[in-house]
Parts: C-alpha cells; structure tokens; sequence
C-alpha cells in the first residue's frame, strides 16, 4: 500500500511565510538600524575619557587595606598630588578614594592596591603618592614611638642577661661530661636551666623583632611589586559597548516590528478588532480622567 502523505497544516505555513514576509518588507530596518546605533556608540566610547589603572602589591597585614582609606593616608597623598581649581580638601579626597581599590589575600598576606587615573602617568603618581602616605602612616610617632622603643630596650637587656648567664652556665655543662650529680646540686636540673635560658634568647629575638618592625612601619622590602604604568586602558570597553548597542536596538527593533505586525492582523479580524476598541476606549477614558483632575 502506498503511503498517503499529509499536506502540511495550512496555519503553520502562514505563519512561517508571514514571519518571512513581515522580516523582508522590515530588512532595511532590521540591519540599519542596529549598524547606525553600534556605529554611533563606538563613536561616543570613542569620545568617552579613558581610564588606566596603575597596580601595587604589599607584604603587608589586612589591617593595612582599612588604613589607606582614611583621611591620615588620603590627606598627605592630595596634598602631593596637588587639588584641581576650586576643590576643597574633603572634595579632593572623595575623589582620590573613589580611584582606590584593595584586595586582600586570605593566606598569602599579599595586598593588592589598585589606582584609577585618566593617563598612565597619573595613575602611577597616584600610587606611589598613596605608598608613600601608608608608609609614613604606618610609623609609630609621639608617645606609641616612645612605648615601643622602650619595651625594645626591655627586651634587649633581658635578653643579653640570658645571654651571659647561658656563657656562665655552658663550661659548666661541658665538665660534667655526662655525670649526673655535682656537688651541692643535680646536673639535670643545670640541663633544664641552661634550656630555660635558650627559650629565654629565643622569645627575646622574636619579640625585639616585632618591636623593630613596628618601629619600621611599611617599608620597601615589603614592596613584592611597585606601581605599574599601564599600557592599555582599562574603560571603556569600546568593541563590547558596541556589540552590545547593536545587539540591543536590533532585539527592541525585531520586537517592535511583530507587535505592529500583529496589531494590524488583529485589526483585520473581527474578534480582534473588538478587543483593540475596547482598550482603546479603557485608555482614553484613562487620559480624559487625568486630564479632568483638578490640580
């Protein structure tokens, strides 16, 4: 038996030759349309002010992210960068702030600044003016500095004491020789004193070291990368804000050309007809009852 074949539905390719029909009667539209748009929008991105970031990194604690931030670390840096006409200081330092980003790293201690400007020498300036002022502010003064170089000196007494009483007690251990009892005393209990005074040098050493540190502030051995000049803005991104004006006016420009397409077969059908009036007639008893409101 022959196979009868169906004859496709008649609806579906009416509605396939008017969505051909209704895209070829609008291509000029359609292809225009978004071509003038994407050309006008790189044309502006073109005009649009470029901006270059210049990145630094630092060997430095989180804390130090919250103290470029502040008006200690931001004030010195507008005041050697210089203020445009007119600005006041607080002006210049939002504006500094809003240029400024920092990142943190959870494990490394790596902190990554990075500074905005609209040239690459401006950005670079920028930063390093910034290093500079969490530097200095990063130095203990007045009576912080005084403290702490106080307890340094502590601790440098403290720890040249255990350092010559472990040469006073170290040929003593050397005579015994591996006996176990001395005269008027146990050699294990020597062992554990002379051990004593080891851990004593040790805490000395790591606890003047932080002192010394502290005393130091941020210093340039903790710089693992000075500010960079950048070689390619960062904003705007021309070919994207193009691709994606053009994108959008022809996505709008498709939909809008099926809405008025379907609002003229609507019009065309009875049914339809019927509908499109009575919201026309909801519409404008909307705009005639505005337009009636007493302000």
């Amino acid at each position: 038996m022959e196979s009868i074949q169906q004859p496709a539905h008649p609806d579906a390719e009416i509605s396939l030759l008017d969505l051909l029909a209704t895209l070829a009667d609008n291509a000029k539209l359609l292809i225009l349309g978004p071509l003038t748009v994407g050309l006008v929008a790189l044309a502006i991105a073109f005009a649009w002010p470029e901006t270059f970031e210049s990145v630094a990194i630092l060997q430095a604690e989180p804390a130090t992210a919250s103290l470029i931030t502040t008006a200690a670390v931001l004030d010195p840096a507008v005041a050697s960068l210089g203020r445009e006409q007119g600005q006041s200081v607080e002006e210049a330092r939002k504006a500094l702030l809003g240029r400024v980003k920092t990142a943190s790293g959870r494990t490394d201690k790596l902190l990554t600044i990075t500074v905005s400007g609209a040239t690459p020498q401006q950005a670079q300036a920028t930063a390093t003016a910034l290093l500079a002022a969490v530097q200095a502010q990063s130095r203990p003064t007045g009576g912080s500095k005084l403290r702490l170089e106080a307890q340094l000196a502590d601790t440098k007494i403290r720890q040249e004491k255990a350092i010559r009483a472990g040469d006073i007690l170290l040929p003593v251990l050397e005579s015994i020789n591996g006996r176990q009892v001395l005269p008027g005393g146990s050699g294990a209990e020597l062992v554990k004193g002379y051990t004593e005074l080891l851990n004593t040098v040790s805490a000395a050493q790591s606890q003047a070291l932080v002192i010394q540190a502290q005393l130091e502030g941020l210093t340039d051995s903790q710089l693992v990368q000075a500010p960079t000049l950048p070689e390619k803005a960062v904003s705007p991104k021309k070919g994207m804000i193009a691709v994606g004006a053009t994108l959008a006016t022809g996505f709008f420009l498709l939909l809008l050309v099926f809405v008025r397409n379907g609002l003229r077969s609507a019009e065309t059908d009875p049914a339809s007809a019927v509908k499109l009036a009575r919201i026309r007639r909801a519409l404008s008893v909307r705009t005639n009852s505005k337009a009636n409101t007493p302000v």
